[in-house]
């Protein structure tokens, strides 16, 4: 629905401004929209490498194994068929802990890679 509605809207902005003679101010606009996006995404990547780099250090450390038991009950719960001992097991827990901590951009690769690993076991 978005991939119509979108595409809807711009093109009504594009005549709009073609109509009213704005359209310097629509080009201006969509320049530094463009320069804003750009610096955002940057900002923004630079944020997740430093967490997954937490996440990376803290899942090499004795920390990591104490949460994970604390969290043993829950992951019996939610995933029983899943050995206690797998890469997956530990993956899942991270992933768990980086959502309780509200890392969620650690806590997407994470998931990514808790997925590969899972489905390469099947």
């Amino acid at each position: 629905m978005l991939n119509i509605l979108w595409p809807i809207f711009l093109i009504i902005s594009i005549i709009y401004a073609i109509l009213s003679g704005n359209l310097n101010q629509l080009n201006n606009s969509i320049f530094e929209s463009t320069g804003l996006a750009v610096n955002l995404c940057i900002t923004l990547l630079g944020t997740m490498c430093l967490w997954n780099g937490i996440m990376n250090i803290a899942s090499k450390t004795s920390a990591m194994k104490k949460i994970t038991k604390i969290l043993t009950p829950i992951m019996k719960l939610l995933f029983p068929k899943i050995k206690k001992d797998s890469k997956v097991y530990d993956e899942i827990s991270m992933n768990m802990v980086a959502n309780i901590l509200g890392l969620g951009n650690a806590a997407t690769p994470l998931r990514f890679k808790s997925n590969e690993d899972f489905t390469r076991r099947k």
